[in-house]
Parts: structure tokens; sequence; C-alpha cells
């Protein structure tokens, strides 16, 4: 169920209890598939956890579309969906959608003052993996990177509260694309049985990986070496966009993006205790693990505030 906060702005495509089961529905997939972000939207409280679930029903339903097709879908008619998606959301924002996902994501945007292009360049992003997937550099991976995850940095960001004259949304974007790299580290394995190979080929071709040593799921020195590579690479973006949160104007967001970081980060880790098995198990931070997180993360954000109201004094 949503958290109990004040009553959200009317729409005029559907009811207030319409409305009321857009904000459930959103909140359930939020609490079954996105459970780091699940914490961080209690940690951010009432309105803008509501917030954080409506941004990630958007997010999750895009990338099942293509992920998880209906039986006889093709890829024209999934693309058509992810059309069907943006248009929808521009109803919603008018306050016209019969949907209720919809029409709580539209008061979203408009409570927050969201911009649309985030959206359609996450619905870009998506669609891509309709296709099987190969990056040649780590410029194009990037910007696949930007597309997936950096989009819901510079979306979840207002929502949390920012310096609207500082660089917090480069630095949120940075996030993103370090949480997706995390992701894309995770699920080598996987992504290869699913005809996508997400690492750079430059990166591949430097290291001596290839194609049959993915399908074969080895873990020697030369894959060991390649994931060292993109782990630090990985861990330096994080670096970076840490520099976000000092910039976030709320405690609690301080504290929920701390978390966060915090939570992805540890994936990293995980690989490397695993002996980087990315091809048989999944790294991942059980939920008392990312629990104990909180601690730690409610102190720096603490002290990214006195560091914020320093810099910007």
């Amino acid at each position: 169920m949503p958290i109990a906060a004040e009553r959200p702005e009317p729409s005029r495509g559907v009811s207030q209890g319409e409305l009321l089961e857009g904000w459930a529905d959103c909140w359930r997939i939020l609490r079954e598939h996105g459970k780091t972000f699940h914490v961080m939207a209690r940690v951010l409280g009432a309105e803008r956890g509501n917030a954080i679930a409506a941004l990630y029903g958007f997010a999750r339903v895009a990338d099942d579309a293509v992920d998880e097709p209906a039986p006889g879908d093709t890829p024209d008619a999934i693309r058509a969906r992810l059309r069907d998606m943006a248009a929808e959301l521009r109803r919603a924002v008018a306050g016209e959608s019969r949907q209720p996902r919809f029409a709580v994501l539209g008061e979203t945007v408009r409570r927050y003052q969201l911009p649309l292009e985030p959206f359609d360049d996450l619905l870009t992003g998506v669609a891509t993996d309709l296709e099987p997937v190969r990056f040649a550099t780590f410029a194009e991976l990037e910007l696949y990177c930007y597309r997936v995850a950096g989009t819901i940095g510079l979306l979840i960001t207002p929502v949390a509260g920012y310096r609207p004259e500082s660089r917090a949304l480069e630095h949120a974007k940075t996030l993103g694309t370090a949480m997706q790299l995390t992701n894309i580290l995770r699920d080598v394995g996987e992504d290869f049985r699913r005809g996508r190979v997400y690492l750079p080929g430059e990166d591949l071709l430097r290291f001596g990986v290839s194609d049959a040593d993915l399908a074969a799921g080895r873990t020697d020195a030369r894959f060991r070496a390649l994931m060292d590579f993109q782990i630090e690479r990985a861990q330096r973006l994080y670096a970076e966009g840490r520099a976000l949160i000092p910039l976030l104007t709320s405690g609690r967001g301080r504290a929920a993006f701390e978390f966060a970081v915090d939570a992805y980060s540890g994936i990293l880790g995980k690989i490397r205790a695993a002996g980087y098995d990315v091809f048989t198990r999944r790294a991942h931070l059980k939920l008392g693990e990312k629990l104990a997180l909180l601690p730690s993360a409610a102190f720096r954000a603490w002290a990214a505030g006195l560091e914020g109201a320093g810099s910007h004094a």
C-alpha cells in the first residue's frame, strides 16, 4: 500500500479511489522488483516515497515490456507499446489519463515539475534491447547507461530536492551510469544468454576475452582482469557521482542517496568475493545487509548536509 501522504492533486481522468489504486499498484511493483529503491522510497518519507514508486513503476513496466514479452509479441509491437506509454504519459500530465498508474505518475510530474525528455530517453534506451546488443566503445555503453539509468537519476533528484544552481543533475546522471554498469557486471552471463554483450568490444579485445569464453563461463585470469578494470571504472563513477549528495536540500534525500550508493556499490564487492563468477550466481545484498547500511548512511547524510551548507554559504 502507498505511504499515507497529503491528498494528491485531483486528476480529471480518474476518481480518488482510482488514484489510490494507482499508488498501490506502483508500490506493489516497487516492493516486488526494486528492493533497493523500495528502501530508498521509505527513507524519503510519505509524499516523496510515493513519487519514487510512481517513477519506478513506469520504468519497470517499460523494461518488462522488452525483457518479458507476452507470447506472440514482436519487436515492432513492443516498440508501439513503448510509444503508447510516451503518449499516455503526456495525457496523464495533462490530467486526462484514464489509467490509474499513469494518473499518479502525471501528478508526480506536475508536483515536482519534472521534464519529459528523460522519460523519452528511457524508452529509447530500453528499446535498444529489442535487438542483439553490442557496444564497440565505452562511450557507446555510457550513452546506453544514461538512457536506461541516468534518466532515473534526473527524475529522482528533483523529488529528493536539490540546489538548482549546482551541478546536481550532472552528478545524478553519473550515479545512474555507475549503477547500470554495476547491473551489467552482475548479469554478464544472463545477458549473454539473451544475446546481449554490454561490455565494450574494445575492452574485450584488450583483455583477450572472446564470445567463446563468455559462452563457457570462463573466469580465468583474463576475465578477472577485465572485470577488475570494469569494477574500478564503476567505483570511479560512484566517487564522482557522490558529489551530488551535499547538493541535496533535505536530510532524508541525502540519506536515501547515501544508502542507494552503498547498496549498489556493495554488489561490486560481492562479485569479487564470488571469484568473479557472474555466470552461475547473481551477486546481491540480502535485505539484512541493506538495512545494516542505514545507520552509516544517515550519519554521512548529516555530514554531507554540513558540507553542503558550508559550500553554499
